[in-house]
């Protein structure tokens, strides 16, 4: 699942005096565990005292479109308040788009978890308090797909090499209080 730690500077002249502590565990559980972080993957801290953090579940944490496990979820958007310890998910991917009018590929729909939240930036100074910017990397979204080498082409390429664009997104998210 994943582990966040914390590093503290003891001595503000000496980098070498430091402490080094677990901030979040996310691997006391087995995977698929509805109330753990997944694969924490990016993290953002704000002036307010929270830890905004993205998830990339790995196959292990993922699970079929439909399943009817009570565990099931896409990738999250975890809102972590640092004084209290206190974790609670901001924001869940949204895959509908998946197998949707602009998905080219002729594959099933990806597996819930599929998508990753990649990226969080703190952008309240520009758009107002408890504002960030969060990428979705939308990775069975097929945008554009070629085929950019022949199954019979003995050129650097692997045969029948497909060059793939997926999809993804920016949004603008407000979390109050974050």
């Amino acid at each position: 699942n994943g582990r966040i730690w914390k590093l503290e500077f003891t001595d503000p002249d000496d980098p070498t005096q430091a402490t080094l502590s677990l901030l979040i565990e996310g691997d006391d559980q087995p995977v698929k565990t509805l109330g753990e972080i997944h694969q924490p993957d990016n993290l953002e801290t704000t002036a307010a005292g929270s830890l905004m953090v993205t998830e990339d579940p790995g196959s292990s944490q993922q699970f079929p479109v439909g399943s009817t496990d009570p565990a099931a979820t896409t990738a999250r958007l975890w809102w972590v308040k640092l004084a209290e310890g206190d974790m609670t998910v901001a924001a869940k991917v949204d895959q509908s788009a998946d197998e949707g009018p602009t998905d080219v590929d002729a594959a099933r729909a990806g597996n819930l978890g599929d998508w990753e939240s990649s990226g969080v930036v703190d952008a309240s100074e520009v758009f107002g308090p408890g504002a960030f910017l969060v990428t979705i990397q939308a990775s069975t979204l097929w945008l554009e797909k070629e085929i950019v080498a022949p199954a019979d082409d003995p050129g650097p390429l692997k045969r029948g090499y497909t060059k793939k664009r997926a999809g993804g997104q920016l949004v603008l998210l407000r979390v109050p209080g974050a």
